[in-house]
């Protein structure tokens, strides 16, 4: 839940009674989309400001805390060559993975075109990448869930970069997604996906997926917790594991 009040854009969070509030100087979009609510603000202190549905998203100036630990987490003995993103469609974390020079193909697959296209003009440095490495990114506007249902390709390492589990993202912390996931991973693939905040959603998001995941067949399930200023309680969360060869 956000409003914006004498230039002061702010969430409230109901589960904590709290809330986070940015300075802004302008309101630069306001776009409804078929999916969600897109704004973004512009602010000395913070730089642009994305919030989606009235909760902020990233800001120019915290969002390498989100992006940079997910790239983070990318650790393997094995090389990880294809990668497959859910979401993601604001091209922060392609952004951050351009400069890994093992990667052969990054697949994207963004429900709202209007996320991506309004970032490329307001979030244009997410956007400021090689071009021999533009080659690489095949980038598809659909549903997530209903990709990774058809889709019979193979990935070393599939992420979910997408909103909290309500509305059109809510199908994606699902049991029936994760095995889907788990089918089209290699063997020693990795599973990222964020997960919420640690203080917060304990038992209502984090506790049932290390149960889906390990019903599914996922080993070595970490939570991941890490600073997010702009986020509720400013600590926010990735869920990280693997399908093992057993």
């Amino acid at each position: 839940m956000g409003f914006m009040k004498k230039k002061i854009v702010c969430e409230y969070n109901p589960d904590t009674k709290s809330s986070f509030s940015i300075r802004v100087k302008k309101r630069l979009i306001s776009k409804k989309s078929k999916y969600q609510t897109i704004e973004i603000y512009q602010s000395d202190d913070f730089g642009n400001v994305l919030m989606i549905d009235g909760c902020f998203m990233f800001t120019e100036k915290d969002h390498h805390f989100y992006h940079g630990k997910c790239s983070e987490l990318i650790t393997s003995k094995k090389v990880i060559k294809n990668i497959l993103i859910i979401g993601g469609g604001d091209f922060g974390l392609i952004k951050q993975l351009s400069d890994r020079k093992n990667i052969q193909s990054i697949t994207l697959v963004e429900i709202d075109k209007v996320v991506t296209d309004s970032c490329k003009d307001y979030f244009p440095n997410f956007f400021n990448i090689k071009k021999s490495f533009m080659k690489k990114i095949n980038v598809f506007f659909d549903d997530g869930y209903d990709w990774v249902k058809d889709n019979d390709k193979q990935f070393d390492l599939v992420i979910v970069d997408t909103t909290d589990p309500v509305g059109c993202a809510k199908k994606l912390f699902t049991k029936k997604f994760y095995k889907y996931v788990f089918n089209i991973l290699n063997i020693n693939g990795i599973y990222i996906q964020q997960s919420g905040s640690p203080l917060i959603h304990h038992k209502k998001i984090i506790e049932p997926m290390i149960k889906d995941l390990g019903n599914v067949g996922f080993k070595n399930i970490t939570i991941n917790p890490f600073i997010m200023p702009s986020y509720p309680l400013g600590v926010w969360s990735f869920m990280r594991c693997e399908r093992r060869s057993n």
